[in-house]
């Protein structure tokens, strides 16, 4: 199968107290294409900032890593384009709508207009939020804000979706959805 993550050596240090307090020592990791692969760990662990680096939001202390092919240090952009990615933390605008959300999302991913309005139409509802789509997303319950999150993370067909604890704070109606939804992507 083709290596669609590696990772070798990483390292992340944080100065805490005028200290380099490791949050990542020495990580090697390999995920094929095609592959569920889960980061279980407690909290403090490092999974957080272990998806960060692969996400290129963050660049690590030292190692290497590489996502589909590029690498995390010297082709963001292009790991970018390939990429989903759904931060543990709400990251979603709350003072724009379910649609206008989708709508920036797909533009800062490059979603071509002409393709937008099908796409987001799809997204909404595999979402099962069609019926929302003006209300603001501050005004969300958990799970929805989750699940638009989700849409959001999927708008421009990407080939590798990275999710950090996506179901963390919502109830287990909104929990059992999202990985309904999760199992087909």
């Amino acid at each position: 199968m083709e290596e669609i993550i590696r990772a070798q050596q990483l390292i992340k240090r944080y100065v805490k107290n005028k200290q380099a307090e490791p949050a990542l020592a020495g990580i090697d990791l390999s995920v094929d294409a095609g592959q569920l692969y889960g980061i279980v760990g407690p909290d403090g662990a490092g999974k957080t900032t272990l998806l960060r680096i692969l996400a290129t939001a963050m660049e690590p202390t030292s190692g290497s890593a590489q996502v589909a092919g590029y690498d995390v240090h010297k082709q963001p952009e292009a790991i970018r384009t390939r990429l989903g990615y759904m931060p543990q933390a709400f990251s979603l605008y709350p003072d724009l709508s379910v649609l206008e959300n989708l709508r920036f999302f797909a533009d800062i991913n490059g979603v071509p207009p002409k393709q937008q309005k099908t796409r987001i139409d799809e997204l909404l509802e595999f979402a099962r939020l069609t019926e929302f789509t003006s209300r603001r997303s501050e005004n969300l319950s958990g799970g929805m804000r989750k699940k638009l999150a989700l849409a959001c993370s999927l708008i421009h067909n990407p080939q590798i979706l990275l999710l950090d604890e996506p179901t963390t704070g919502v109830d287990p109606v909104s929990r059992r959805e999202l990985w309904q939804l999760l199992s087909k992507v």
